[in-house]
């Protein structure tokens, strides 16, 4: 074969392997961002792509996906003093590729700075109380806070979670005693008003009772017959001084006329004796 051929074959050869090392492949979530001689190049859409090969072309290729971003705890200091670990997560997206690749050095790592810098300032100026009964206002402040910052890196944060908050070990031990005497508080109005709701209640049943004579017997009935239900071995009945008053009152007259009747008798018992009767 003439060595002109075969010098051939093995040109278009090379030159094919080279043209094939310029094919790249974007995904359907990705964007490529094309640097030609250091500087920026077009922007390239899914599919399979072309390059240029032997380094004139760098492809970067860049996730327009929701990613979650984890911020390390870190401890700040609230506007009262009080020192607190607060750890945070964010989600982030991608709008511009372009300018996530060419304003800021490495997009994700930067963002975790900025939300614990973020953190800093937001929670600076932010009382204990509201930290921990309004998350949604710090929320609010810290996405205010944070999009100001990444709009210029193409970068927009979609959601923001504070979740961690830990307080000093005496500052908990101080918010239970707090809550305990609080609770102990609630447990005895609750209690009060409980006795004093059952107090008129019974005021106005007595006053229900007083009104009808045969009430007060046919309540204490149904308690007897309540208390034969039970297995209990003795009973202990109060009788009401309405049932007891006539049974003393017939006692006490009986008695009084059977002390008359004695009298009479030691008084008639023996007729008297004359004086100049015989013995």
């Amino acid at each position: 074969m003439d060595p002109g051929i075969i010098a051939a074959i093995v040109a278009a050869v090379v030159v094919l392997v080279v043209l094939a090392s310029g094919l790249r492949v974007i995904a359907e979530f990705q964007r490529g961002v094309v640097l030609r001689f250091g500087r920026r190049g077009p922007l390239l859409d899914p599919g399979l792509r072309f390059i240029l090969p032997l380094g004139l072309d760098r492809l970067i290729r860049v996730d327009l996906r929701s990613s979650l971003l984890e911020v390390p705890a870190l401890e700040v200091i609230t506007s009262e003093g009080v020192p607190v670990q607060v750890s945070a997560s964010v989600h982030l997206q991608v709008l511009n590729p372009i300018l996530a690749v060419t304003r800021v050095i490495d997009y994700r790592r930067s963002t975790s700075r900025l939300v614990q810098a973020s953190l800093r300032e937001v929670v600076g100026h932010t009382t204990l109380r509201a930290l921990l009964v309004e998350p949604e206002a710090v929320r609010d402040a810290l996405g205010t806070f944070l999009d100001a910052r990444t709009e210029p890196w193409g970068i927009r944060i979609t959601e923001i979670d504070v979740r961690d908050i830990e307080l000093p070990s005496a500052m908990q031990r101080a918010m239970q005693d707090q809550a305990e005497v609080v609770a102990r508080h609630q447990t005895e109005q609750i209690q009060a008003d409980a006795e004093i709701a059952t107090a008129r209640r019974l005021a106005a049943a007595a006053e229900v009772l007083a009104g009808q004579p045969y009430a007060l017997q046919l309540r204490l009935i149904q308690a007897l017959t309540d208390m034969t239900n039970d297995k209990a071995t003795v009973v202990v009945v109060p009788l009401p001084m309405d049932l007891v008053q006539p049974i003393v009152d017939l006692t006490g007259s009986g008695h009084a006329g059977q002390a008359d009747a004695g009298g009479s008798s030691r008084s008639t018992g023996w007729p008297a004796r004359r004086a100049d009767q015989p013995r």
